[in-house]
């Protein structure tokens, strides 16, 4: 159960408001503030995963669908009902099923969003109709010449009448005869009839009918005889455009009525995924993460960040309640962030039952059958309750409905009445919630339940930090320690005199001030042991950065020697065939002689200098591919054979450094080899 109570303590309707912003609708604006979780696991992860798709629309497939639809509910109901639609009624539905009919077209691109394309599929498209009403409408209140035949015609001769009138009265302007009888040159209408101004002093000059006459009484407003008939002529035509106009009306509107159920489905599937999409630009606008969901109690939030808190100054929090434990006890100073980190547990667990991801590196909550929570001043002018009474009355509310599957925050709890009274009484609503099983976070100042959670299977403890240097809180969660209130402390740094300090101290129990001292000095352990923590941390990021750079390095030297040993292969493959083509021509130039009729002294000494070339080229070939791997002793030269052991040839030796590297080559090739990678052959 999510009581309208708990949600607003936990400021769940101010997310849902930033969720509207983002919204393009304003049917998506209200399902945005309408939102509530889902109770159910299977209902709950459907809708992060419509989050995550509208996500990936938007950002990896880079697709601006649009929603900007009018509500139509209410216009639908109308034409169910068969009433006559109004010119903006009917435009509203023409925009509506363009937009329909375009997001259909653009979410369809996104072939790897199921969940989205398979809503997209079913908006609703009836182009014919769209497209009547966009030609049939110029705006909300004129109807296009083109929407029929008849209403075209009908104006055409309203058209033709008022050029017929105008020119008419127009010769009694221009005309010498009266222009001392109009008041002024002008053609104007009194109650859609063209009339002209006439003096009041030349009544009866021009025969015609009166209209009205100014406020002075002056000027009289005349129909003159002439114009009579075509102005009745007129007004029929005017008649005849206002019963064409309800008859169209009366067609869109039946048209409308025949698939209001179709477009009513279609709108709402549109707002739906208006919601969807905006949960998607509110998780980026925060830097938010798809939380994980499990049914088993376990909650665990790193870096996470209160939404509400500015993004520049809030401090991120860890913490975890694995699902065997049930109840996490936050201790630490005043203004440290206990209230808030309770809040966010609490905020988070609802914004990821809504469909919502939240601001963190990584989240894996939780779903509860309701959040329960007493946080904040909930003193009752009205009830003429205080605030322990108030607390008292809500927490009674609380344990009377919470069941083993509820998350329960308590924040001080105990508090506002005598200390002795109130610890005993928090450790006695800690023991009951423990027999529930529910789970629950709990913020105190209490030493009876510090310890409580220290002797207590199934309670972990944990701190808001403390700088004990600076005597300022850091709001950083410590998971596993327990946190002095630090009262004394923050009362010095704000300015109460020493004196003062020194007496409150001296009427500080003395179990009390060893117990804050065995505190203290665990948490300064703590502190050192964090420091240590994170200077071997960082010690051994550098170890991995060292350790990455020699890997990339030895890939390097590797990938350098592929490249070498793949030139050294062209190289050779290039030399053979060269060797293959000369061989090839000095057999052909064998032959070429053989082939003569006659062999000549000439011919034959020829052919031995050919022979002699091939059995040179054969010689120098076969030395080369022997390998002689057994080292020479002798002092090395320029010049002399080597026996490269990484490439595993034979080369001659170009040059030597001091170093001892060299310059080896092979052939046509030459490499600049290691100074224990080469030897001297015999």
């Amino acid at each position: 159960m999510f009581d309208d109570k708990s949600l607003t303590t936990l400021e769940y309707p101010k997310i849902l408001e930033m969720l509207a912003g983002f919204a393009q609708a304003e049917g998506g604006k209200e399902l945005a503030r309408g939102l509530r979780p889902f109770e159910n696991i299977e209902d709950a992860r459907h809708a992060l995963a419509e989050t995550e798709e509208a996500d990936r629309i938007l950002f990896e497939y880079s697709l601006s669908p649009s929603f900007a639809v009018d509500e139509i509910s209410k216009t639908l109901v109308k034409a169910e009902k068969g009433s006559v639609l109004a010119i903006p009624d009917i435009m509203k539905v023409g925009r509506a099923l363009r937009v329909s009919r375009r997001l259909k077209v653009t979410l369809q691109k996104a072939k790897e969003c199921p969940i989205i394309t398979e809503m997209a599929e079913n908006l609703y498209e009836n182009e014919p109709l769209e497209k009547y009403i966009y030609e049939s409408f110029l705006s909300e209140t004129e109807v296009a010449d083109g929407a029929t035949p008849e209403l075209r015609a009908i104006r055409v001769r309203i058209r033709k009448i008022n050029d017929n009138v105008r020119t008419k009265l127009q010769s009694f302007i221009s005309s010498p005869q009266y222009s001392k009888v109009l008041q002024d040159s002008v053609v104007t209408m009194r109650g859609d009839r063209y009339v002209i101004p006439v003096k009041s002093s030349f009544k009866g000059s021009i025969a015609g009918l009166v209209h009205d006459q100014s406020a002075s009484g002056s000027t009289l407003f005349v129909e003159p005889m002439a114009i009579v008939e075509m102005n009745n002529e007129l007004r029929i035509e005017l008649a005849n455009e206002q019963a064409e106009i309800e008859k169209i009306l009366r067609k869109f509107s039946a048209s409308i009525r025949v698939c209001a159920e179709e477009i009513k489905a279609s709108y709402q599937t549109t707002t739906a995924l208006d919601l969807i999409f905006a949960k998607a630009q509110l998780a980026r606008e925060y830097r938010s993460v798809m939380p994980e969901l499990n049914d088993k109690g376990a909650i665990q939030l790193r870096a996470a960040r209160h939404p509400l808190i500015d993004k520049n100054k809030v401090v991120p929090v860890t913490l975890e309640l694995k699902k065997n434990e049930q109840m996490l006890l936050i201790t630490g100073p005043n203004t440290g962030g206990k209230t808030v980190t309770l809040k966010l547990v609490g905020l988070f667990t609802i914004m990821a039952m809504s469909g919502m991801f939240v601001p963190a590196k990584y989240a894996n909550l939780s779903v509860f059958d309701g959040v329960y929570s007493d946080i904040g001043d909930e003193q009752s002018i009205e009830q003429s309750l205080s605030t322990f009474s108030a607390h008292i009355k809500n927490t009674i509310g609380i344990l009377n409905i919470i069941t083993d599957k509820s998350l329960v925050l308590f924040d001080e709890l105990g508090a506002g009445t005598d200390p002795g009274e109130g610890a005993a009484l928090a450790v006695a609503i800690a023991e009951h919630l423990l027999s529930v099983g529910c789970k629950a976070f709990i913020t105190s100042h209490f030493n009876d339940l510090k310890e409580f959670a220290l002797v207590t299977p199934n309670v972990v403890a944990a701190s808001m930090e403390f700088n004990s240097e600076t005597f300022s809180p850091t709001f950083k969660l410590v998971m596993g320690a327990i946190g002095s209130s630090n009262a004394l402390a923050i009362a010095k740094k704000l300015g109460l005199s020493e004196k003062i300090i020194d007496n409150a101290k001296s009427k500080i129990s003395a179990e009390k001030r060893q117990f804050d001292n065995v505190l203290s000095a665990a948490e300064e352990t703590r502190m050192k042991a964090a420091e240590l923590v994170n200077e071997a941390s960082k010690d051994r990021e550098k170890a991995a950065k060292e350790l990455q750079n020699a890997e990339n390095e030895r890939k390097l030297v590797e990938q350098k020697r592929e490249k070498l040993d793949e030139s050294i292969r062209k190289e050779t493959k290039h030399l053979i065939q060269d060797s293959v083509d000369e061989a090839t021509d000095l057999i052909e130039e064998i032959k070429e002689i053989l082939n003569k009729p006659v062999i000549e002294e000439k011919d034959l000494f020829e052919a031995r200098k050919i022979k002699k070339k091939l059995e040179n080229m054969s010689a120098e070939y076969d030395k080369e591919a022997v390998v002689e791997d057994t080292p020479d002793d002798t002092p090395l030269n320029i010049g002399d054979n080597v026996w490269v052991k990484s490439l595993a040839k034979k080369g001659k030796l170009v040059s030597m450094n001091g170093r001892g590297e060299a310059q080896v080559a092979f052939g046509k090739l030459s490499v600049k080899v290691k100074k224990d990678d080469y030897y001297k052959v015999k």
